[in-house]
C-alpha cells in the first residue's frame, strides 16, 4: 500500500514540476546558450522620456538559411513556456516574432525579457534587464508593427526617444 501511495505522490509531483513556469532569467539563459549566440552587455536603453532599461545583456545570432527554422522553433517554444500573464506585449506571425515579458523583482524594479526573431533575415536576439513601472507601462503602450521583413516597437509618448532594436 505504501508503494502505491509513494508512486502516486511521485507521479503528481513530477506532473506539477513539469507545469512550473519558466522564469525570465531561465529563458534568457536557455536562449543565449543556443549554438552561435554571442552575448554582449548593452548597458542602458531609453524607453521613453521617463524610463530606461538598465543592466541589459543581449545575445544575438544571424542564422543561415539552413538553421533559421530551428532558431524560430526554439524561440517560439520558449515564448510558449513563459507565463502569458507576464507578457507585456508580443506578436508572432511565423516570420517575425517579438515579445516583452516583465515581472516584479521588488523595490519597484521589474525584470524584463525581450525576445525578437526574424526568419526572413535570420536575426534572432534575446535581452534581459531591469526597468521600473513607468518602463513597463511605456512598453505596454507602445505601437508594435510588422511590415514585411521589419518589426518595430515604438513608444507612443517617447518624444525623441526610440525603442532600440536589440539586434542593432
Amino acid at each position: 500500500m505504501k508503494k502505491i501511495i509513494l508512486t502516486l505522490v511521485t507521479i503528481f509531483a513530477t506532473g506539477f514540476a513539469a507545469m512550473a513556469d519558466t522564469s525570465l532569467d531561465q529563458a534568457y539563459t536557455s536562449l543565449s546558450k543556443l549554438s552561435g549566440m554571442s552575448e554582449k552587455s548593452v548597458g542602458t536603453v531609453q524607453v521613453d522620456n521617463n524610463a530606461t532599461l538598465k543592466n541589459i545583456k543581449t545575445s544575438v545570432v544571424t542564422a543561415n538559411q539552413g538553421n533559421v527554422q530551428d532558431y524560430r522553433d526554439k524561440f517560439i517554444y520558449m515564448m510558449e513556456n513563459l507565463p502569458i500573464r507576464d507578457m507585456v506585449i508580443g506578436a508572432n506571425n511565423q516570420r517575425e516574432l517579438a515579445a516583452v515579458y516583465a515581472v516584479p523583482a521588488g523595490g519597484g524594479v521589474y525584470n524584463v525579457l525581450i525576445i525578437q526573431g526574424n526568419v526572413l533575415d535570420g536575426n534572432f536576439s534575446t535581452s534581459y534587464g531591469q526597468t521600473n513601472k513607468a518602463g513597463v507601462n511605456a512598453i505596454r503602450n507602445c505601437n508594435l508593427s510588422m511590415d514585411g521583413g521589419e518589426l518595430i516597437f515604438s513608444p507612443m509618448a517617447a518624444g525623441s526617444a526610440t525603442f532600440i532594436s536589440m539586434t542593432e
